[in-house]
């Protein structure tokens, strides 16, 4: 256990620290003088500013989204190739139980949901909605969000197919369109809330596998 907690430990802080580090070198040369770095990337108490039905009927719809299995739709072939690959970061934890949990936490929470919400929501999404909208904003990082998972498995070499990197920019596409719109639309700008749904989801992915 031990062993996995200091790997997922060292991979929180790298990811963090190249997630960060083009938003931060942004806010250093730009916006320094006018606010600081938390509040300009989102990092600060969220505040509910829509009608509380609206944030249930969010609520209803990412569940039935965060359930729905597009693996069903894959062939067996494309989805032995992902269950089998090490560059699939929940496989990590396959067939490992209780002791996956706490470095899954660290993993799920810091590198993936902190690192990634600071630069996908917290500098592009605002970045972008500042100068094209909200509207268009949240959809433009939202495709970043998508191409990004898939250019990570074109570099890590998996031999997944066409149909499978269309399924996987549609429903990581989709996840990134939703969480910015919580930031967004319905609180008060904070990357809070999209830092613990996206850990959230991460974790039971990972939980399913360990212990699967």
């Amino acid at each position: 256990m031990l062993e996995f907690t200091i790997s997922s430990v060292k991979t929180a802080v790298a990811n963090t620290i190249v997630f960060a580090f083009i938003p931060l070198i942004w806010w250093f040369i730009k916006h320094r003088k006018e606010v600081g770095f938390f509040e300009w990337i989102g990092l600060y108490k969220p505040q509910l500013k829509s009608k509380v039905w609206v944030l249930a009927l969010f609520a209803v719809l990412y569940y039935f989204f965060y359930n729905f299995d597009f693996t069903k739709l894959v062939n067996p072939e494309t989805l032995k190739e992902i269950e089998n690959s090490s560059s699939v970061a929940a496989n990590t934890f396959a067939g490992i139980g209780t002791m996956a949990i706490l470095p899954a936490l660290i993993e799920n929470f810091v590198a993936n949901g902190l690192a990634e919400e600071i630069l996908y929501r917290g500098f592009l999404c605002k970045r972008f909605c500042e100068k094209l909208g909200t509207s268009k904003g949240i959809i433009l990082q939202a495709v970043l969000f998508g191409l990004m998972h898939n250019i990570i498995y074109i570099i890590a070499g998996l031999n997944v197919g066409l149909w499978y990197h269309t399924l996987t920019f549609i429903f990581t596409g989709t996840g990134a369109l939703l969480l910015g719109y919580l930031n967004e639309k319905i609180f008060n700008g904070s990357i809070v809330p999209s830092i613990l749904l996206h850990g959230t989801g991460n974790f039971i992915a990972s939980m399913l596998v360990a212990f699967a």
